[in-house]
């Protein structure tokens, strides 16, 4: 869940797969009107014409976000899902689309919310509540959030899905692959046919509200001796396939961490670092959505709130040994046992190129080196992440896992990712190797 809505953004959202796909073809008509008009231009200016930035014109730019903020599911999530970190992986023009994105976007039509809320809690629902708040507080990629007060008493939070979104998964992703194929936008080599192929897994998991209320209860008994760390309580009977109620938390949005103290930046990502293995290797199950506005940090005591179960997944027995033999190794603190480790569980891509071998071994060097130099790792000093840079862009995508890994891993893998490109950005400094052999020795490795 993420941005407060400041501004009455309210427009009825399109339904049906006609009106979406109408949408779409809109933009794209919109595209090749705007990148005429440019190249037109430079020719009557007696310039060269250039086609690159005719196609990420600020008019093209301003036009897909005007459209995909109007699909939002799939295009939210597609842009969730590789915009971890978009500066490593996107052109400065995407990055700045799926920024005003995240950043915007319309909510339901008083009208239109109605209607859902009747489908599903039928008329006469509002005699359960003392307040309803027309007016959502925040937007997810999928739905939109409200506060309430129950006839009980009770503060409560409640995710509404938008209309039309479980059903037009397929229909959006295949209009947004060809947004992306035909808009110039996308870096060369970018392996898109992966991320929508992830993007479509994620979202059919997500608009199953009823099953992330699951997730919710499984992560409640989990989290029954960790003080540190807090779930929402769920209400079944206001609970359906595109409706979920849940109490009411409150807290800072994890990004205010970077405000924070360095004890106190610690401290939380130690809890995070925790929650990870014991999300692997304890309770086999893992929230695997690293966005940092499903997080919230208590005022009061440093706790951490974790808001949405929606991508969850139950770690597998292969995908559990693989981290297992990975903990292993990585405490052998022997660069070459560690490389031969990734490259007989696939880790690393068995047709790598020559350069890209290279580029993975310089990262488990530069790894291996930091872990075992220094007691308290710094994610900002790092020089792990200098080596990802723009230059190195399509080495980069070779170290995508290979399709042979189960999906499990996948997103735990991004989970991972999103953590420690959240540990660099706040400047967290954490025992790794403390922590490491802690769980070794739990795991009696």
């Amino acid at each position: 869940m993420k941005n407060i809505i400041e501004q009455n953004n309210a427009k009825r959202l399109p339904v049906s797969s006609l009106a979406r796909t109408t949408l779409s073809t809109g933009l794209l008509f919109r595209l090749g009107l705007n990148t005429s008009q440019s190249l037109l231009s430079d020719i009557m200016s007696v310039k060269k014409p250039d086609l690159r930035s005719a196609l990420v014109s600020k008019k093209n730019v301003a036009a897909t976000v005007n459209t995909l903020k109007n699909l939002r599911g799939a295009a939210m999530k597609f842009g969730q899902l590789v915009s971890l970190d978009d500066s490593i992986i996107f052109t400065p023009e995407l990055s700045s689309i799926f920024a005003q994105l995240r950043s915007s976007g319309y909510s339901m039509t008083p009208s239109q919310l109605k209607k859902v809320l009747n489908e599903n809690w039928g008329e006469g629902w509002l005699k359960k509540f003392k307040n309803f708040e027309v007016r959502p507080f925040a937007a997810a990629s999928i739905g939109q959030v409200h506060k309430a007060i129950l006839a009980s008493g009770e503060t409560v939070a409640i995710k509404v899905q938008f209309p039309g979104v479980k059903k037009s998964i397929d229909n959006d992703l295949n209009t947004l692959k060809f947004i992306m194929k035909n808009s110039g936008m996308l870096p060369a080599n970018f392996p898109l046919e992966y991320y929508i192929s992830q993007c479509g897994e994620l979202l059919r998991q997500e608009t199953d509200y009823e099953l992330e209320a699951a997730n919710i209860n499984n992560f409640s008994k989990f989290l029954e001796n960790f003080s540190s760390l807090k779930v929402p309580k769920v209400y079944g009977e206001l609970t359906t396939d595109q409706t979920i109620t849940m109490s009411f938390l409150e807290g800072q949005e994890l990004s205010s961490v970077v405000n924070f103290n360095q004890s106190k930046k610690d401290k939380i990502s130690l809890s995070l670092i925790e929650l990870l293995f014991n999300e692997i290797f304890n309770f086999k199950f893992v929230q695997t959505d690293p966005n940092l506005a499903n997080f919230l940090v208590s005022k009061d005591d440093n706790s951490i709130s974790v808001l949405d179960f929606g991508a969850c997944c139950r770690v597998s027995d292969e995908t559990y040994k693989l981290y297992k033999g990975l903990l292993k190794v990585s405490l052998t603190l022997d660069v070459e046992k560690v490389k031969l480790f990734l490259q007989e569980n696939n880790f690393v891509p068995r047709d790598a190129s020559a350069e890209g071998t290279k580029f993975i071994d310089k990262i488990v060097a530069t790894a291996t080196e930091e872990i075992t130099r220094h007691e308290v790792f710094d994610f900002q000093k790092s020089k792990i992440f200098e080596l990802i840079t723009e230059e190195n862009l399509n080495l980069y995508f070779e170290l995508i896992p290979s399709s042979v890994l189960g999906s499990d891993f996948i997103f735990i893998q991004r989970k991972i990712l999103g953590l420690i490109l959240f540990f660099r950005v706040i400047g967290a400094r954490v025992p790794l190797l403390k922590i490491l052999i802690k769980y070794s020795k739990l795991l009696d490795l």
